[in-house]
């Protein structure tokens, strides 16, 4: 055609070539795009076929092969070109994660098993996220000692934009099944003492208020993970309040409970029995002053167990024997005395060693006068016990 126009000498021509050498451009281009992309194709679609809490070990290669594809591609070495790739890689993400968690029964279905896949999801999302800078870090060790060297230097959220929104919504369902998993242990806590029945009402109140907040997302149809849905932001805000008012008023019961109980014991099972509801920050801001007062106990008790250990000892001193059980020979009640204070120190001991609450830790020198009472405790036991091996012995 351009030989048959040259030799008409048509006015076409120019136009005619200028048009053949942008296909020509064109054609270089595609076929540039397709090796450099066809590469892709596989890491792409097997993401796609992959259950989605197993994709985090796919998702840095395919990271690799977008690198190489910058290093080497005349045309995807632009920061506009490479930014919508991996805008399309998160859409990607996006829409498997969706088939992952099901949104429409995600508030609905077992919260334990929902929370566990929004946490699995966020771990993956985020470590995309963590990969995609870890790449843009290590790009130099792409290009050749000889070659320029092209920094992806556009801003993250150029690429994750969508994403990030997408993240921020995630955070919010976790928050709200978090909250909602917490207080489901309402239910179970009962209170001993003279103020256990009202205590234990006050909570069960709390518990039916939860709940009937909660069956709000049971009842509604609508997509918890649809950015463009502003009713599920307004129910997850009322959501918050309301839990925000029970965790403040739990915070109360719990101060209650605490100054009603009557010994270490009983202090330990409060503390146990609320467990986790202890983390949550409301509640350990009310509690946080609390455990001042439970070093103190745990001080007077080891105060009244050297009180024991000295009246024994003086006792003995002063009668000649050992003060015993009514009915038991000398040294076999020593021995009974003995382990029977020795158990006690060592109960209360254990429930600040095996507390699972960071905050309740025994000072050091709570724990010195706790080694020095058992070891003398444990001296008598000696001693007692090396005088019935003697007598025994003697017998025989």
């Amino acid at each position: 055609m351009m030989e048959v126009l040259e030799r008409v000498e048509s006015s076409y021509l120019p136009a005619f070539r200028t048009m053949l050498m942008d296909v020509e451009a064109a054609l270089s281009e595609a076929q540039d795009i397709h090796l450099h992309l066809m590469p892709l194709r596989r890491h792409l679609e097997d993401i796609e076929r992959t259950d989605f809490s197993k994709v985090q070990p796919l998702l840095l290669p395919l990271l690799h092969v977008v690198c190489l594809t910058w290093v080497t591609s005349k045309h995807y070495s632009q920061p506009a070109r490479i930014v919508v790739l991996l805008q399309e890689i998160c859409n990607l993400l996006i829409q498997q994660a969706l088939v992952y968690l099901s949104p429409e029964d995600l508030l609905k279905g077992e919260m334990e098993e929902s929370l566990g896949k929004v946490q699995m999801v966020l771990s993956i999302l985020n470590g995309f996220k963590e990969a995609f800078e870890d790449r843009r870090e290590e790009l130099h060790t792409y290009y050749k000692p000889d070659q320029e060297v092209k920094e992806w230097d556009f801003h993250a959220t150029m690429v994750f934009a969508r994403l990030d929104s997408f993240l921020k919504r995630l955070e919010l369902v976790e928050d709200l099944l978090a909250n909602a998993l917490d207080l489901m242990k309402l239910e179970k806590i009962e209170f001993s003492g003279f103020k256990g029945k009202a205590l234990g009402q006050q909570v069960l109140d709390m518990h039916e208020e939860f709940q009937e907040a909660y069956k709000v997302f049971a009842e509604r149809t609508y997509d918890c993970l649809d950015l463009t849905n502003a009713d599920f932001e307004q129910d997850a805000f009322d959501f918050q309040q309301k839990v925000e008012d029970i965790d403040r008023r739990l915070g109360t019961v719990f101060i209650q409970a605490f100054d009603d109980a009557s010994d270490l014991e009983h202090t330990f099972k409060l503390l146990e029995m609320f467990g986790s509801l202890l983390e949550r920050p409301v509640i350990a801001a009310d509690a946080a002053g609390k455990y001042s007062d439970l070093i103190h106990m745990f001080s007077s008790a080891l105060s009244d167990a050297r009180l024991i250990y000295s009246r024994h000892v003086r006792a003995e001193l002063e009668l000649g024997s050992p003060a015993v059980h009514k009915n038991m020979p000398p040294v076999a009640g020593a021995l009974r005395w003995a382990r029977e204070l020795r158990a006690r120190i060592r109960a209360q001991f254990g429930d600040f060693r095996h507390s699972s609450h960071p905050c309740v830790a025994v000072p050091a020198k709570l724990f010195y006068d706790c080694l020095e009472i058992c070891s003398l405790i444990n001296l008598i036991f000696f001693l007692y016990r090396t005088s019935s091996n003697a007598c025994s012995q003697n017998m025989s």
